[in-house]
C-alpha cells in the first residue's frame, strides 16, 4: 500500500477515534436535541428539512441510549465522506496519491460541527454527496448498471439530507451533457434518475398530505428577505460569503485553470455557492451550507497537489490540520470535568469566548423544572421555543410549545389527543412572561391562576450561562384550547 494512503487511513481514523470520543462524553446540543425528538417519530418528512438526520438519529438510538450512541451514525458519515473523495479522485486521476491526499483534505476540513460527529443534518449530507461524486466518476468509467444504482442511491441519499442536495444532482446532469460523455453515461444515468425520483416520491407525498410544511418553511417561512447592509453584519452570513469566495478561488485554480480541466468538480462545487452568495445580500445565510461543495473542492485539489511541488501539498496540509486541531482540541475541552474547566477559565479568562460551551445547563434544568412539576400535581410543562422544549424531552420531561412557532404544528400533531390540563407550568428563556404580552394574554385566557415562581439562573464552570422563568398556571378555562391551540 503506497504511504501516502497509508498516512490518510491513519489520519482518517485517528481522528474518527477522537470524534467518538468527544460525542460519547457531550451532552446533546440544542438542535441535536431537537433532532432526536424527530427520531421518536419516525416519518418521510418534518417541518424544517428532510428525514434522512431523524432516519440516522434512529438508527444511532437502535444501538444504545445516550448521546454517543446519537451522534455515532454522523462520526462514521465523516469518515465515509473522506473515504468516498479519496475514492473518486484516484478513480478519476487513476492515482492511488491523489485519492489519498483528497481524502486526507476533506478529513482536515476544520469545521467545529465536525468536531464531536453532531448529529445534523450536514453529516449525512456531505457523506452521500461525496459517495454520489465517486457513483459518478465510477459510472463515467464503466457505465455499468451496479454503478448506475450506486450513483442513484447517493443520490437519494443527498436530496434526503438536505434540499441542498438537488444542486449536485444538476451538476452531474450538466456534466453529464457534453458532448464527449454524454452517449457513455446517458443509458445508466436514466437508471439512476429513476431511483431519484422512485426515492424522492414519499417526501413529496408527505409535504403533499402536511399542506407542504417542509417546502413552505424551506422557501418561505425560514427566509426574511429584505435588501440593505444590515445583512452583511450577520457573522454567519459574513463567514459565509469568506468560505463562499475561498471555495470559487480554489475551485478555479484546481478545476479550470489549465486542461485537463476538472468538469465534474467545476459543475458540482460552483452552482450552489454561487447562488447563495447571489442570496446572501437578501437573506441570511450559513456557512455549513457549502459542506456538499467542499467535497468537490477536495477532489479537485488532491488531484491537483498529487502533481503539484512537494512544498505546495506541505503548506496546505499544514494550513488545514492547524485549524482541524484547534477544532478538535476545542471538542475535547468540554469533555474535560467542569471544576477543571472552570480552573482553566479562571486562570485564562481569556479561553471561555471560544471554549465554553452552555450544552451542560440543561440537565440541570430538566431537573428543576421535573421537581418543581411534580410539586404541583404532575403539572404538564409549556415551553416557549423548540429548542427548551427538546433539550426538555431528552432529559425525560415532555413539553408543549406555547409559542406559534413554524415548528408548532408538528409538535402539536405528536401531542394530539392529549386533554387540557388543569396544572401546567409555563418555562420561558431569557425573559419572565410579562416581557411578552401576547403570550401572556394567551396563558391568562387559558387558566384562572398565573403565579410567576422564582427565575432558574443556570451556571457553568464559574460563569452564569442562562436564565429561565417559570409560571405556575392551575384551573384551565373552558377557552383554554381557543387562547392556546397547543393545549
Amino acid at each position: 500500500m503506497p504511504a501516502p494512503v497509508i498516512v490518510a487511513a491513519a489520519v482518517i481514523g485517528a481522528l474518527t477515534l477522537l470524534r467518538a470520543y468527544a460525542a460519547f462524553h457531550v451532552p446533546l446540543t440544542a438542535d441535536e436535541a431537537y433532532y432526536w425528538t424527530w427520531s421518536l417519530h419516525p416519518a418521510f418528512g418534518y417541518t424544517d428539512h428532510p428525514p434522512m438526520v431523524a432516519w440516522l438519529i434512529g438508527l444511532g438510538r437502535s444501538l444504545g441510549a445516550g448521546a454517543g450512541f446519537v451522534r455515532l451514525p454522523f462520526v462514521l458519515c465523516e469518515a465515509i465522506a473522506a473515504i468516498a473523495v479519496g475514492r473518486a479522485a484516484m478513480l478519476l486521476a487513476d492515482d492511488a496519491r491523489a485519492g489519498a491526499i483528497a481524502a486526507l483534505l476533506f478529513a482536515l476540513i476544520p469545521q467545529t460541527k465536525l468536531a464531536i460527529g453532531e448529529a445534523l443534518p450536514d453529516g449525512p449530507y456531505m457523506a452521500a454527496w461525496a459517495l454520489a461524486l465517486w457513483g459518478a466518476v465510477a459510472v463515467d468509467r464503466r457505465p455499468t448498471v451496479r454503478n448506475a444504482v450506486g450513483l442513484g442511491l447517493a443520490l437519494v441519499a443527498v436530496v434526503l439530507s438536505r434540499t441542498f442536495g438537488w444542486a449536485l444532482a444538476a451538476g452531474i446532469l450538466a456534466w453529464s451533457l457534453e458532448r464527449d460523455r454524454r452517449r457513455r453515461v446517458w443509458p445508466p444515468l436514466v437508471l439512476s434518475a429513476a431511483i431519484v425520483a422512485a426515492g424522492y416520491l414519499p417526501f413529496i407525498v408527505w409535504n403533499a398530505t402536511h399542506g407542504w410544511e417542509n417546502f413552505a418553511f424551506s422557501f418561505h417561512t425560514r427566509q426574511h428577505f429584505g435588501v440593505g447592509p444590515a445583512r452583511f453584519a450577520d457573522i454567519s452570513t459574513v463567514r459565509f460569503v469568506l468560505y463562499a469566495a475561498l471555495l470559487a478561488a480554489v475551485t478555479w485554480f484546481v478545476a479550470l485553470r489549465k486542461p485537463p480541466r476538472l468538469t465534474l468538480v467545476a459543475w458540482t462545487a460552483l452552482p450552489l455557492p454561487a447562488a447563495l452568495l447571489a442570496f446572501s445580500f437578501v437573506t441570511s445565510t450559513e456557512s455549513y451550507w457549502i459542506i456538499g461543495p467542499a467535497a468537490s473542492v477536495a477532489l479537485g485539489a488532491g488531484i491537483m497537489l498529487a502533481r503539484a511541488a512537494a512544498g505546495w501539498r506541505r503548506a496546505v496540509i499544514t494550513l488545514l490540520a492547524a485549524g482541524t486541531a484547534y477544532a478538535t482540541a476545542a471538542a475535547l475541552f468540554m469533555t474535560l470535568p467542569e471544576f477543571t474547566q472552570a480552573g482553566i477559565f479562571f486562570r485564562y479568562p481569556q479561553l471561555r469566548a471560544p471554549l465554553a460551551s452552555g450544552v451542560y445547563v440543561f440537565a440541570p434544568l430538566a431537573a428543576t423544572v421535573r421537581a418543581t412539576a411534580a410539586r404541583d400535581r404532575d403539572a404538564a410543562i409549556l415551553t416557549d421555543r423548540y429548542e427548551t422544549a427538546a433539550e426538555l424531552r431528552w432529559y425525560g420531561v415532555d413539553s408543549r410549545i406555547v409559542v406559534a412557532l413554524p415548528q408548532q404544528r408538528q409538535w402539536m400533531r405528536w401531542h394530539a389527543g392529549l386533554p387540557v390540563p388543569q396544572h401546567a407550568l409555563l418555562v420561558t428563556f431569557a425573559a419572565p412572561l410579562d416581557a411578552d404580552p401576547p403570550l401572556a394574554a394567551a396563558v391568562a385566557a387559558a387558566f384562572d391562576h398565573v403565579k410567576p415562581l422564582p427565575e432558574i439562573t443556570l451556571s457553568y464552570a464559574g460563569k452564569r450561562e442562562d436564565v429561565y422563568y417559570m409560571v405556575q398556571l392551575d384551573g384551565a378555562s373552558a377557552n383554554a384550547r381557543t387562547a392556546i391551540p397547543s393545549l
